[in-house]
């Protein structure tokens, strides 16, 4: 290699990194920016979405309520009742429709004051979790804590894809998890068991947390797995909660577990340099 060519590779190695997609390397998971203490009613909390104004939609799994907290005055400051009580795992916003997944795969769908159910086509054995609306794909991703699709390898985990139309969700899952590749991407994970899903705002990919396992995946567009973390118990009771804010930065929800209360913890985006 001659000098000029080496100094040229010099030059081009920072806008080289520049291109790289950020990943969950880019949050520093050990120190959050914000740590909010949920209130008695969402001790249970199992999923949230985040809102403009500094405001977060939570759900728990006992009520059919959507709670509305605000971040600032760290109050609760509106609820929206959709349904009777039942295990509610999740919740995401598209425009002024609300949805919010049961444990037994039932979406409900809570448009100007009224409610409308739709059968995903996932159940109780599937496990569905996870909730959140992939703007660039206009769907709504669902995670699955249970085994993917009868006659699926215990050790493979789905997200899948639901129907803009329907709800109904696709015969082949949009993403596969491999826990034995996890768990060689990251001996510290040992098993993973997805209990939310997230999209970020500004590279597309896929971020999946587990509380069984309490570790956070990411995953391009096209399914790799570009980064897994495990995330500490003493600072992640139980993660069952992910959304992004607009600027990329993560939070991450945890019950109560053997804390008093449940969490909300905010971690800010820094992007590659």
């Amino acid at each position: 290699m001659t000098p000029a060519l080496f100094l040229l590779l010099l030059l081009l190695l920072p806008a080289a990194a520049a291109r790289r997609p950020a990943s969950a390397a880019a949050y520093d998971l050990l120190h959050p920016a914000m740590t909010y203490r949920m209130p008695t009613a969402l001790r249970e909390l199992s999923g949230i979405c985040v809102l403009p104004k500094q405001r977060v939609a939570c759900v728990e799994d006992q009520t059919g309520t959507i709670y509305v907290y605000n971040l600032s005055t760290r109050r609760i400051e509106q609820t929206i009742p959709f349904g009777p009580q039942g295990d509610y795992e999740d919740v995401a916003q598209i425009g002024q429709d609300w949805f919010v997944l049961r444990s037994d795969g039932t979406l409900f769908k809570r448009s100007a004051g009224r409610t409308t159910t739709y059968a995903t086509g996932l159940d109780q054995a599937n496990e569905p979790e996870g909730l959140a609306y992939n703007a660039a794909g206009k769907a709504l991703l669902v995670a699955c804590k249970g085994a993917a699709g009868v006659g699926s390898p215990d050790q493979l985990r789905a997200v899948y894809r639901l129907d803009p139309g329907t709800f109904r969700h696709g015969l082949k899952p949009a993403y596969v998890l491999n826990v034995a590749q996890l768990t060689a991407a990251n001996v510290a994970v040992n098993r993973f068991a997805p209990s939310a899903v997230a999209v970020h705002p500004k590279t597309g990919h896929v971020f999946v947390a587990a509380a069984s396992g309490n570790a956070l995946v990411e995953l391009d567009a096209q399914g790799r797995v570009l980064h897994v973390e495990k995330l500490p118990r003493n600072l992640f009771p139980q993660p069952e909660g992910l959304s992004f804010a607009p600027n990329g930065d993560l939070y991450i929800s945890s019950e109560a577990g053997n804390t008093k209360t449940a969490l909300i913890q905010v971690f800010t985006f820094r992007a590659t340099p």
